[in-house]
């Protein structure tokens, strides 16, 4: 269904109002279906984009600051986030032995497991984008890294 027809709006102000506005549409869509695929695991997209940043770099551990930088999402309160997923036993904090002020963060056992049986459900997710080739995903990557700058 066409962006406009979705949201009751004909008209715009601008062709790039009615742009940005069918990207933060589209990219609400997506994390919809994102949540949802988390939803059964008990993952919020935060989590899941903490442990696959540390899976990435598994067996690694990584500090606070390093792992923020590399977020999707760059607002959350990393500190809470960090402890319900080591309540969890998902992910494990240990004060660094060179300098006891910095933080590494590492995945666990627990948490790569975790990551591995949802691979699955989180593809379907993003099948979402498979109506596109492979040309289309490429032109549309290049036009919103544009569009950040």
């Amino acid at each position: 269904m066409k962006f406009e027809d979705e949201i009751k709006q004909k008209k715009f102000a601008t062709t790039g109002q009615k742009a940005f506005l069918n990207v933060v549409f589209t990219a609400n869509f997506l994390q919809a279906a994102v949540r949802e695929n988390l939803k059964p695991f008990g993952l919020t997209l935060q989590q899941y984009n903490v442990l696959r940043i540390l899976r990435g770099r598994h067996p690694k551990c990584a500090n606070p600051s390093e792992i923020k930088e590399v977020m999707l999402d760059k607002n959350p309160d990393l500190t809470r986030l960090c402890d319900r997923m080591v309540i969890n036993g998902w992910i494990s904090r240990d004060i660094d032995k060179d300098n006891r002020r910095k933080m590494m963060i590492s995945i666990t056992k627990e948490g790569l497991n975790l990551l591995k049986e949802m691979d699955e459900h989180m593809d379907v997710a993003q099948q979402k984008m498979n109506f596109l080739s492979d040309k289309e995903n490429l032109q549309l990557s290049d036009l919103l890294d544009k569009m950040r700058g």
